[in-house]
């Protein structure tokens, strides 16, 4: 079969007083303190170049007040470069991985969480009155990444070859099986080291679900989850930059990351074969393709996002491992907090939310190797963060530019 590429830049009752702890949020900012770095460098030379949009606050706008998020180690490069450039509150942004992102925003800790998996069935029924809303920030897509010395190129793989290696039915780098996919590459007599997430986390959501599409024994045997109840002996590591790290590190192993996370870092990544039989190497183009090819329709803000996926787009140049990653919040944020989050909170979390998901945070987006949002997905966004209230008064929003 061919193979593509192109470049790779083109979820207390609810009336009770929630105490939202502070401070928290730094632990998630050590996790990913070489991306920062990496982010701290992008966004300057993006400034000098005038990708970005200058933020700056408007008299009408409320003061600023400091807003706590939790989640996504996926997001993580992006929300920080978010938290970096937004001036009209103070974003503190913890990376604690998704699974921990949706516990925090159930409990009430936190004033937003972020995941790249929706909410299943139980953390839907265990998210207190009055209900969160879920909404798409951004885009990416999770890559195989490997530690081959001698070995260049982008190794060929599908979705039986990797759940085959994550359930440990093969072993070595030079089986047949990966032989066949890889004529021309002479993969090395060494054993093949998995890497998984230890953490709940929603690239191992995206990551098993497009397992589960291309691997009945894995579907009936691990299906897709935050977290996966993974075979013995495997590493496990926290986050995405630590499973980028350990790859690193590890000569023959393999892992799964956020493509941002294989980039920034320089890690060799391979090439997935789509529906249409074609291997792909995954950049901002063919991820962006995939994500419109597939032709979403959004459930409600407030519906069942569980099986929504933009997994296997059809067409013979998409990527196949293609995901949104996406913010809850409550619906109505006064019944939700309580007196400990005033009306003049909530303004400045819906201030940020639309600002985010508008032209100027989204600007950020293919710089740091994700994928800005569509304009119907603005669209979407924009209804839903509209209908945020407080103690069942309407919100106005105010969004810098």
């Amino acid at each position: 079969m061919s193979s593509t590429s192109g470049s790779a830049t083109t979820p207390p009752a609810s009336n009770d007083t929630i105490v939202r702890s502070k401070g928290k949020s730094r632990t998630g900012l050590y996790a990913v303190i070489a991306v920062v770095v990496i982010i701290v460098v992008v966004l300057a030379a993006g400034y000098a170049a005038g990708w970005f949009k200058s933020s700056s606050s408007s008299t009408s706008c409320p003061s600023g007040a400091t807003l706590d998020g939790a989640g996504s180690t996926l997001v993580a490069p992006l929300m920080i470069a978010w938290s970096l450039a937004y001036t009209t509150s103070t974003i503190d942004y913890s990376a604690v991985g998704s699974g921990a992102g949706i516990t925090d925003i159930t409990q009430k800790t936190v004033d937003f969480g972020a995941s790249d998996a929706p909410l299943n069935p139980s953390q839907r029924a265990a998210i207190p009155s009055p209900g969160v809303l879920t909404i798409p920030e951004s885009a990416g897509a999770a890559v195989p990444i490997y530690n081959l010395p001698g070995v260049a190129g982008h190794v060929n793989f599908n979705g039986n070859i990797l759940a085959g290696i994550y359930m440990e039915k093969i072993t070595m780098w030079n089986d047949p099986a990966i032989v066949a996919l890889n004529p021309t590459v002479t993969l090395p007599n060494q054993a093949i080291i998995p890497v998984h997430r230890s953490d709940g986390s929603g690239t191992t959501f995206v990551f098993s679900s497009f397992l589960s599409l291309s691997n009945a024994t894995w579907n009936t045997t691990y299906s897709h989850a935050t977290t996966i109840n993974w075979p013995a002996g495997e590493l496990a590591e926290k986050g995405n930059s630590g499973i980028t790290t350990t790859v690193q590190s590890t000569p023959y192993s393999i892992g799964y990351v956020d493509i941002n996370y294989a980039l920034t870092n320089g890690v060799a990544y391979g090439a997935v074969q789509n529906p249409s039989g074609n291997y792909v190497v995954a950049n901002l183009t063919n991820i962006e393709s995939a994500i419109k090819d597939k032709n979403p329709v959004f459930p409600a803000a407030t519906g069942d996002w569980y099986n929504f996926s933009v997994l296997d787009a059809p067409r013979a140049h998409d990527y196949p491992i293609a995901t949104f990653t996406y913010v809850f919040v409550y619906t109505d944020l006064g019944v939700a907090y309580g007196s400990t989050f005033t009306k003049a909170d909530a303004e400045n979390l819906v201030d940020f939310l639309s600002w985010i998901v508008g032209p100027t945070g989204q600007s950020y987006a293919a710089p740091l190797y994700y994928i800005p949002l569509s304009s119907a997905a603005v669209t979407f966004d924009t209804a839903a963060i509209d209908s945020v209230t407080y103690n069942g008064g309407t919100l106005p929003i105010c969004v810098p530019s």
